[in-house]
Formats: C-alpha cells, structure tokens, sequence
C-alpha cells in the first residue's frame, strides 16, 4: 500500500515530532523526490505543446491589492501554449465579511480585465500552479503546496521583501516550488543562504510591478483635481497585533493624529491606504474592535480633501507628490516613481538585508523630518528633497527587470526554454 507523506508524518511518535522545528521532518519528507517529480510533470507539459493542447495555469489571487499579475496573465492570454485562470481563495483568518468583501472586489476586477475565473480546482487539471502568498495562514488546507506534489508549483513575491525573515524565505511553498521568481540577485542571494533548499529554484526575473510602473497612469483616482493641492499617500501596514510576525507597523501610534493633521491642512489632500489585512487585525486588537475600526475608516471618505483608497494602488502613487508610510514593501515600491517618500515605521536596521538597507537610504525617515517638516518639503516650503540623487540611483542599479526585458517576458521566455 503505497502512503503519502501527509500520512506517513502522522505516524511519527509525538516525542519525535516535538524536534519538527529544528529536523524539518515533514519538510524533508515532502522534498523527497522532488526532482524526479518535477521532471515528469514537465515532461507531461512538454507532450501537451507538442500534441497542441494547451497547458492549464491556475493563478490564485486573495485580493485585488496582493494582485501584481496583470501583465504574465496576459502574455499566457495571447499564447498559443497556456490557458490562464485565476482561482479566488479565501484567506482563512479573515472574517466572513472580509473574505466576501475581498470576494466581490476580485470578481469586479477580474471581469473588467477579462480574466477568466473559478472557485474552485474541482473539474480543473492544472499543470502549473502560481501561488499568491508562501504562508500557511494565508492560503486553505486543501490548496496546500504538499497536495500538488505533482504538479509545477510557482511563486512570484507579492511584495519586495527587504529583510532576512525565515518566512520570507523558507517557507514551505519556498522549498517545495519548481520556480521561484524573485525580483533581484541579492534576493536570491538571501535564498541561497536561508532556504532549507538553498535557493537551488530561484529564477531571476525582475519585480512584476516594474512593467505597471513603466506606463503612464490609466486614471486619477485623487478627490481634488487641482495640482496646487499636494497629494500625499498614508501607507499603512497590517502589524498593529502583539502576535504579528512583522513589526514595522505604527497605526496605533498615528492613527488619531494622521486623520487630524489632515483635516487642518486644506493644501494638501490625503489618501488613507491600508494593507488589506489592517481591518481585520483592527477587528482583534482589543482597543479596536470592529465598531471603532469601521467608524474610522469611514471617516476618511467625509473630509474634502481625505479618502479611503483600498484598491489598485499603481495610478494612485503615479498620481500622488509623496508617500508617508511603515511598510516594508512601500520602502521600494514607491521609488519606481521618484517621489519624496517618509518612513515613519519603526526602525528594523538588525534585520534588514543588504537590498533592505539600500532601499531604506533611498527613504527619508524621522531623523531626517518630522512628518510636518517633510510636508512643508513637499509644498516647497521648507527644505530641499535631497534624496533625489539616491532614489535614482537605486531605481538604476536595483529595479530595472533583467536582460532589457519586461518582469512578464522574463517568465515566459524561462517557461519557453524549460518546456521547449
């Protein structure tokens, strides 16, 4: 009787499996044969372009903001080899609300892309399966990496990660993945030296937001029209929980007094962006609750010059003069665009790797302005933006995709040769 690895780690003694964390028992047992699988699934792949059948790719998408795909999706749209689908997941931590939320956004989006969509993989024989976050928390039970063991599992990061975090790196889905496509070589670096499998699926492709950033913006989503008025951006992190794994978030400390200083500064106008997971965190903090974190996103859409943007944000930073923020990503995201960026999150310097670092002196911080100084920068008031040499800079040496190509042709030309 042939058993799977799922059952064989059950019938490991509890004593032994107390030593999971430092042994990686169960992760060692899934790797097992991996090569072996991965070559007959491209080898599955390979006779199907060969017979002229197409090549089933399931994208799964959680919401529209960890969304980064538009542009691969729609290159495997135009080929003749794959048949691109998005799956709606639901990530499990959420409130009911919040997933139908999440839900009925994904469903709009998608549509107005023309992205076919399912709910679900039954009756779908994929071949490739791209994953939208590496967490446990993140993704159900039954779309687990280790029940698709033969299958190709792909990842593409949603955000750049700019520190050396276990989880950000050595995650099940990390290990177990045909491909990762990481943004840059010093992330593979960071793979080679923290994955359990050092980093041996690590392809480099750029980030997928370069090829969004490198057009001009399809629409102004910004209240006021007028450029006289400033328009900033409050990027806001979801880590405001004593549990949470990151703790770059500061909410809690300018929650109150962001909204105010916005309300008294009728020359600029204020975009509040939270990451998709801050409501739900809100909901479980125990100062928060759901009746107070409702009642205060909502009061950022009654001001003339405040508003809640919890969408696509690409055309918002393209349209906006400056960012203020705690957010990991956000410290490299927003340099694609030039613009004064402030980080007000808290200070992470012993974890941050080497592309980390280099981001962060592309940002100003609270020692170089307060958030008040660095408005009055922004206006022209006050100050000079003397970042602007060393945002260029790193958008020169770090962010350009490579090979003179876009994010999206990176994937498909490696997706080409491996099944060619």
């Amino acid at each position: 009787m042939k058993l799977s690895v799922k059952k064989l780690y059950s019938l490991i003694p509890a004593p032994l499996k107390n030593l999971q964390n430092s042994l990686r028992i169960k992760d060692r047992l899934l790797l097992a044969g991996k090569r072996s699988r991965e070559k007959k699934a491209v080898a599955k792949v390979r006779a199907k372009i060969q017979q002229n059948q197409k090549v089933n790719v399931v994208f799964m998408a959680m919401s529209v903001s960890f969304w980064k795909y538009d542009n691969l999706f729609e290159l495997m749209q135009k080929s003749s080899h794959f048949k691109p689908v998005v799956l709606l997941t639901k990530r499990p931590q959420d409130t009911l609300e919040i997933q139908q939320m999440h839900h009925d956004k994904m469903t709009k989006y998608f549509g107005e892309k023309g992205f076919p969509v399912i709910e679900t993989l039954q009756g779908t024989d994929p071949d490739i399966l791209f994953y939208a976050q590496p967490y446990k928390n993140s993704i159900t039970e039954e779309l687990r990496a280790y029940n698709f063991l033969d299958k190709l599992i792909c990842y593409v990061p949603y955000a750049f990660f700019i520190s050396n975090y276990k989880w950000a790196y050595d995650a099940q889905v990390h290990n177990l993945a045909w491909k990762l496509f990481y943004p840059s070589e010093l992330h593979k670096k960071n793979a080679e030296q923290i994955s359990l499998i050092r980093g041996k699926n690590v392809e480099v492709v750029g980030y997928p937001l370069a090829d969004k950033f490198a057009t001009p913006a399809a629409s102004d989503p910004w209240k006021i029209k007028d450029p006289k008025i400033k328009r900033i951006v409050w990027g806001v992190h979801h880590s405001v929980l004593s549990d949470d794994l990151a703790d770059c978030g500061t909410f809690l400390a300018h929650a109150e007094s962001m909204l105010d200083r916005a309300r008294k500064n009728p020359e600029f106008q204020f975009a509040f962006k939270p990451h998709p997971h801050l409501k739900e965190h809100l909901y479980r903090h125990p100062d928060w609750g759901k009746a107070r974190t409702d009642t205060y996103f909502a009061a950022w859409n009654v001001a003339s010059n405040t508003f809640l943007f919890d969408n696509d944000y690409i055309d918002l930073f393209k349209t906006s003069d400056a960012l203020i923020h705690d957010c990991g990503s956000f410290t490299v995201e927003y340099l694609y665009v030039d613009k004064p960026v402030l980080y007000i999150g808290n200070q992470r310097d012993d974890i941050l790797c080497n592309f980390g670092k280099a981001s962060m002196e592309a940002n100003y911080t609270q020692s170089d302005f307060s958030i008040d100084e660095f408005l009055q920068m922004v206006a022209g008031k006050a100050g000079a933006d003397t970042k602007r040499d060393v945002r260029q800079k790193f958008i020169k040496e770090q962010l350009n995709p490579p090979n003179g190509i876009s994010f999206a042709q990176n994937i498909m030309n490696i997706l080409e040769k491996a099944f060619g």
